[in-house]
């Protein structure tokens, strides 16, 4: 197995980091923090309509992210999505917002400006699961998340949800479900591991003295996190909860919707189960800087700058980062003689690169597996 490479007519997910890695919470596991910051910036109309100039009408799936997306305030968003508007190649507009800043005034120029707009948020499962997704003083956030949950739910609209399983929410499956059933307005789930391994926390954010008692010396799995077999335990047991209580009627499921297509030999949309990895994804920093997808290490993953490339083409297949590259194809590589290549696709290489050297990468793999053959137990 080899990275593929993006052809012209294949859309790019760009992630637009509008503001950076600022933000109005502070969640522990954060690793947009982690990244290196200077002083407060936002990607402005300019610098977007530079970028856009530069991916020459290709199709493209933008996603108005962050830190916190609306944090810049509405008139620079209207600026920011007016750009959008002139754009002359296909176009998807998506917002992952916390919820926090989100009013009926978001809401309304959101429906005007762009209709079809594609919202997600994050919340990690039912009140006792969501420690760690915290203000800057350790105070949980999920009230105010439920608030915008039910204003959404006011105005008839459907989001995505993705759910971080960090620790506490291990055992908790059922729970998060039922959790989650309760707001009409969530239309896909999506559950996504916490795999912090050997990560390194700021230095200078505002709960800091907690985060290093659960992270202190930046090795092995920190406090939040979770090791790839527990997350087969959790995915299991949702997964039989799930299609026993027939919720599938009502609300679709990540990761299970992508291996229920692989299994069937269909494509799945989620970049974990398919083959379109790093390469299919950027990321536009404030400071101009241009990376592949955001979960890689920002310190390898740099492609170029704004400044320095006059097309798209000249950085999306690697070109300026060679040694990116080989270390992604070097992953894929594992996965030339194994049986499920077919279904896994190569899992998550961002997670794989932490894990690589590990007891866990082997682990991982592992638990790949493991749930591929639950899911395939089940529906065949």
């Amino acid at each position: 197995m080899e990275l593929h490479l993006p052809f012209e007519e294949e859309a790019l997910s760009v992630f637009l980091k509008l503001p950076g890695e600022v933000c109005n919470i502070n969640c522990h596991y954060c690793y947009e923090k982690r990244k290196p910051s200077g002083p407060y910036k936002n990607i402005n109309a300019d610098m977007l309509s530079e970028f856009l100039k530069k991916a020459n009408k290709r199709p493209l799936a933008l996603e108005l992210h962050g830190g916190e997306p609306l944090i810049i305030g509405k008139e620079k968003m209207l600026s920011l999505i007016r750009e959008c508007q002139k754009y002359e190649g296909p176009i998807r507009l998506k917002l992952q917002t916390n919820l926090i800043l989100l009013d009926q005034e978001w809401i309304d120029l959101l429906k005007t400006e762009w209709p079809e707009i594609e919202i997600s948020t994050s919340l990690d499962g039912d009140p006792a699961s969501t420690k760690h997704r915290v203000d800057y003083l350790d105070r949980p956030t999920y009230k105010q998340v439920e608030k915008s949950l039910r204003l959404l739910e006011a105005n008839e609209m459907k989001i995505g949800l993705i759910c971080t399983v960090t620790k506490p929410a291990l055992k908790r499956s059922k729970q998060i479900l039922d959790y989650f059933m309760g707001f009409s307005c969530i239309s896909l789930l999506k559950i996504n591991p916490c795999f912090d391994f050997n990560v390194m926390s700021p230095k200078n954010k505002g709960n800091i003295e907690s985060i290093e008692i659960l992270n202190p010396n930046g090795e092995g799995v920190p406090g939040w996190g979770i090791t790839p077999l527990e997350f087969s335990s959790f995915l299991k047991e949702l997964f039989d909860y799930w299609t026993e209580t027939q919720r599938y009627k009502e609300l679709l499921l990540e990761p299970f919707l992508s291996i229920i297509r692989v299994v069937g030999g269909k494509h799945a949309n989620f970049c974990v189960y398919n083959q379109f990895k790093c390469a299919n994804m950027l990321s536009l920093y404030p400071d101009g800087r241009v990376g592949s997808c955001d979960e890689l290490d920002s310190k390898n993953s740099l492609l170029s700058y704004l400044k320095d490339f006059e097309s798209l083409d000249d950085i999306i297949h690697f070109q300026t980062n060679k040694p990116l590259h080989d270390s992604l194809n070097e992953l894929l590589e594992k996965c030339e003689d194994c049986d499920y290549k077919n279904t896994c696709n190569g899992g998550c290489l961002a997670t794989r690169g932490r894990f690589r050297g590990s007891n866990l990468y082997e682990e991982y793999c592992d638990y790949r597996i493991s749930i591929i053959e639950h899911v395939k137990s089940k529906i065949s």
